[in-house]
């Protein structure tokens, strides 16, 4: 088949105009948006085209564009694609002209090629059969670099692959090349595989993988390393409770569930299995391991460290309440790391009436080194409770982090991101792949994010258990503060598994 470039012009979907309560997004400082506290329910499900079209939010008149379908893997179909499983993970290239998506069934990762001064996506090496395009041969959900915008590191699962190494692709030249071999490191990886893998910002790049675990929650090594010379670096054993061989600070003795590196790559945050929680380790939530320093501190409940997280540049914000205000779920913890005991509340003011069922996840991969950016949050309600919606509710937010304390800051509002999140035949439990896990691009002007569309976007026939309806990756375009807001049709994207 002749090669041809086909372009899906994004256009409005919807069926029926706005409701007379929808609202006139206005100019805040970042972004222009929504920023009242005033509670919008979730009107009629705007019909969605196929992968390629767009459509407006009914409520906040954000844009936002549908980015995969049921047709995005030719040779797979009825498949469901996602961001990241942890926003932790740098899902975009430093200068958005990468993202990448995850697919069910086992597929690795999904990268496309993105232009964000006319907001075009395409798939990679496109092909009308088989994966549709470029997938990358990591077996691990990758990390893109915030330093080189075609770089991003994974653990390379090809041809001659050991699942014991950290690797980058280059997509400027196709290849793959090695930075560490974990077997030589450790000793007695065999049948153990990687965790994660993360990066820093800053002058020097480094990088942090956790390993050693034949599955989850069972790995209880992590190094931090420097890219550019691997042989510089730090390694924790947190079940034998060493750094470099030497003994810790302090007595860790647990696996570890998590590892991530701040922005500046001098903090490592430690997350200890939940069975190491409990009786008879009873670990904390956390633990804050200073690499310049190689000091390591316990965070208990006194430090707030509850909830999900997102990572600047020596500073944290999770969700978990509180320093000042009363409790509600909407509320959000910030702190320095050089200090993680002393925080304080993102909200000054907490929403009424209070709110226990309600969760995020946030994305800060906009942070910067000089001044303190918004951190961005999918807010999803769970259970069945009955308790009055609010404002936040099931959205796509930004937060201020620079108002102060006791200063309210502005809270942006993007869009609805239509997840129903409840696990299949049991709504008073969280499906964890329903969850909308946003994941925002390093200029803070793009969002990618999870939905089911409220379960009407068919069956995935490898879904895991509870998960069974299709999820798909939604791209929310942010406006800029001072702009006229874009037209629906402002964005475009090149339809799924079509060739270029």
């Amino acid at each position: 088949m002749k090669s041809s470039r086909v372009a899906f012009q994004m256009m409005a979907v919807l069926c029926v105009a706005a409701p007379a309560w929808a609202q006139t997004p206005v100019v805040a400082g970042l972004y222009q948006a929504v920023i009242d506290r005033v509670t919008y329910q979730k009107p009629a499900l705007p019909v969605l085209g196929a992968a390629g079209s767009s459509f407006q939010d009914p409520v906040f008149k954000s844009t936002l564009g549908r980015l995969t379908d049921a047709a995005t893997r030719p040779g797979s179909p009825n498949r469901s694609y996602r961001t990241p499983s942890s926003p932790h993970q740098n899902a975009w290239s430093v200068n958005s002209h990468y993202f990448y998506v995850v697919g069910s069934g086992g597929v690795g990762p999904i990268p496309f090629a993105f232009d964000a001064s006319t907001g075009t996506a395409r798939r990679i090496q496109p092909t009308t059969t088989g994966d549709g395009g470029l997938v990358l041969k990591f077996y691990v959900e990758p990390q893109f670099s915030y330093v080189n915008d075609s770089i991003i590191y994974g653990s390379y699962s090809g041809t001659g692959s050991t699942l014991h190494t950290i690797d980058q692709y280059d997509f400027s030249t196709g290849l793959y090349t090695r930075l560490l071999d974990l077997d030589t490191l450790e000793p007695g990886l065999t049948d153990t595989y990687i965790g994660g893998i993360a990066s820093s910002g800053g002058g020097t790049e480094w990088i942090e993988t956790f390993f050693g675990g034949t599955s989850q929650d069972h790995h209880h090594y992590a190094v931090v390393f420097d890219r550019a010379n691997p042989q510089s670096r730090h390694v924790v054993d947190t079940l034998a409770s060493t750094i470099d061989g030497q003994p810790a600070p302090i007595t860790l003795n647990f696996s570890l569930h998590h590892a991530m590196i701040d922005r500046s790559g001098r903090y490592v945050m430690l997350y200890p299995s939940s069975a190491d929680q409990a009786a008879p380790r009873y670990a904390a939530q956390e633990y804050l391991w200073d690499v310049l320093s190689g000091a390591i501190t316990e965070l208990g409940t006194a430090a707030r460290p509850y909830g999900h997280d997102a990572f600047g540049y020596g500073v944290l914000a999770n969700q978990d309440c509180c320093t000042t205000t009363s409790w509600d779920a909407a509320q959000w913890q910030f702190r320095s790391l050089a200090a993680p005991f002393s925080t304080r509340d993102l909200i000054a003011t907490v929403m009424q009436p209070k709110e226990v069922y309600l969760s995020d996840h946030t994305t800060w991969n906009n942070a910067l080194p000089g001044a303190l950016t918004p951190v961005f949050s999918g807010l999803y309600r769970y259970g069945t409770t009955a308790s009055a919606w609010r404002a936040w509710d099931d959205e796509i937010i930004a937060i201020q982090t620079d108002a102060g304390a006791g200063v309210n800051p502005t809270v942006w509002r993007f869009a609805h991101h239509r997840s129903n999140v409840a696990y299949d035949g049991d709504a008073t439990r969280t499906a964890f792949w329903y969850e909308p896990r946003p994941n925002v691009s390093p200029d803070g002007k793009w969002i990618l994010f999870t939905s089911n569309w409220e379960k009407t976007l068919g069956t995935d026939p490898v879904g895991d258990s509870g998960t069974a309806s299709r999820q798909d990756v939604f791209l929310l375009r942010l406006s800029p503060g001072g702009t006229v807001p874009p037209k629906p049709q402002g964005l475009r994207l090149v339809a799924s598994g079509l060739p270029r």
